[in-house]
C-alpha cells in the first residue's frame, strides 16, 4: 500500500515538474517573441523617422537614435534623435506603429539648428504626409539605429 502511494506521488510530482518546465519555457519564448517584435517596430519607426528628417531638413548626413523610453503613466514612447552629430531632438509617440503616431517633438534652439526645407513650410503636419515621406531614399545617409535592434 505504502509502495503504491509512493509510486503515485512520484508520478504526480514528475507530471507537475514536466508541466511546470513546459509552461516556463513557453512563457519565456513568448517574452522573447514580444521583445523581438518591439525591437522590429522600433527599427521600422527609426527608418521612417530618418526619412522624415531627410525629407524635411537641409543637409542631413548622419542620424543617430538613442535613449528609447516608455511611460507607463501615459503609454507614450519617447526617444532622442541626434542629427549631424550635434542637433538633438526628443520625439514622443502614442505608439510604435508609424509616424502617424508622432505626438510631440521637443528641442532647444541651442541643441537643434537644422534648417527646414523651404517647401515644407506650406505642407501639412507629418501625420498627413507619411505616404510621401516613406518614399524618401536614405542612400548616402549614415544611420546609427538604437542598440535595442537585433534584426537584419
Amino acid at each position: 500500500m505504502f509502495r503504491k502511494k509512493m509510486i503515485w506521488a512520484i508520478i504526480l510530482s514528475s507530471l507537475v515538474l514536466v508541466v511546470g518546465i513546459t509552461l516556463m519555457f513557453s512563457l519565456n519564448q513568448e517574452k522573447t517573441d514580444t521583445q523581438e517584435n518591439l525591437a522590429e517596430q522600433q527599427h521600422a519607426l527609426e527608418t521612417s523617422i530618418a526619412k522624415m528628417f531627410v525629407s524635411d531638413y537641409e543637409d542631413v548626413k548622419e542620424i543617430e537614435f538613442t535613449k528609447w523610453g516608455h511611460s507607463k503613466e501615459t503609454g507614450d514612447w519617447y526617444m532622442i534623435v541626434i542629427v549631424n552629430q550635434d542637433n538633438e531632438i526628443s520625439l514622443a509617440f502614442d505608439s510604435l506603429s508609424s509616424l502617424e503616431e508622432l505626438s510631440s517633438s521637443v528641442y532647444s534652439s541651442d541643441t537643434f539648428q537644422l534648417i527646414e526645407k523651404s517647401e515644407i513650410k506650406n505642407l501639412p503636419a507629418v501625420r498627413y504626409r507619411v505616404e510621401d515621406i516613406e518614399k524618401i531614399s536614405l542612400e548616402g545617409i549614415t544611420i546609427t539605429y538604437s542598440k535595442d535592434y537585433k534584426g537584419n
